[in-house]
């Protein structure tokens, strides 16, 4: 696997992983967030990456063993897959997930997702493997977790359930920064809206929806296509997605085309 990365803002650095099964027919990205305090990673991309991850963000000028905090969006193995593999080179870490993701990604068992939301087709999906305990600490996103991550690391999580049932979007307010896992993407270039994948259809649009019209200045989304533009609200105009034939037959959801 090349070493990859691009400079989507002054502050962050986007990582092109595998995605599952070592493709990359569906784009997933890791984000590297610059702070004072020092970088922070959201999600971790596919088992067999880590490697590549720390030798891209080495690559790009900066000191990997300066990660202070992995934000996971979600259990899902595409996001925690190389987190094991990650944090075998760095120490006293502290990674945020979502209170109900943690005992997913602990009982390391197999579950069903569904794709499309009328098909509703199963799909067993595995957690990544965990990390040693001396290596890094869970810190779930409750009350008590949320301000941690706020207070130390200026970072604001949003539950954005849906996708999963305690999937976490996180807001960089310094930077505008929105880090939206799965609950927000760029389908394409200039297209906002849902991946068909989900545990709760109704919850993943209420999500996406709170998210599409959320203060942001950047969006970066793990799956699909990548801005380094700013949009803002008035660059996002919403798009009436029971007109769009196609993007139904496929099983997406839109919110906004980008101006």
């Amino acid at each position: 696997m090349k070493i990859n990365f691009t400079r989507v803002s002054k502050t962050v650095l986007a990582i092109k992983t595998d995605f599952l099964f070592g493709t990359r027919l569906f784009p997933t990205h890791v984000f590297v967030l610059q702070t004072h305090t020092g970088l922070i990673l959201f999600d971790t991309g596919s088992p067999g990456c880590g490697e590549m991850i720390l030798k891209s963000i080495k690559a790009a000028g900066l000191d990997p063993k300066s990660i202070k905090a992995i934000c996971l969006s979600h259990w899902h193995s595409d996001h925690t897959g190389s987190l094991a593999e990650i944090t075998e080179h760095l120490q006293d870490l502290d990674i945020f997930l979502g209170e109900a993701e943690l005992p997913l990604l602990m009982d390391q068992r197999s579950l069903l997702v569904r794709f499309h939301p009328f098909f509703k087709i199963p799909i067993p999906h595995a957690p990544g493997r965990l990390p040693q305990p001396s290596t890094a600490r869970f810190v779930p996103l409750n009350t008590t977790g949320c301000e941690m991550l706020k207070h130390k690391y200026n970072i604001k999580a949003i539950a954005t359930p849906g996708h999963t049932s305690g999937h976490t979007a996180y807001l960089h307010p310094k930077t505008g920064s929105l880090f939206s896992g799965c609950a927000l993407s760029l389908l394409t270039p200039n297209l906002a809206g849902l991946i068909p994948i989900f545990y709760n259809r109704k919850k993943q649009i209420r999500s996406g929806e709170y998210l599409a019209g959320l203060n942001f200045r950047h969006l970066f989304s793990v799956h699909m296509f990548l801005r380094s533009d700013e949009i803002p609200l008035e660059k996002r105009l919403p798009v009436n997605h029971t007109k769009r034939l196609v993007s139904k037959l496929m099983g997406a959801h839109l919110f906004f085309q980008i101006l």
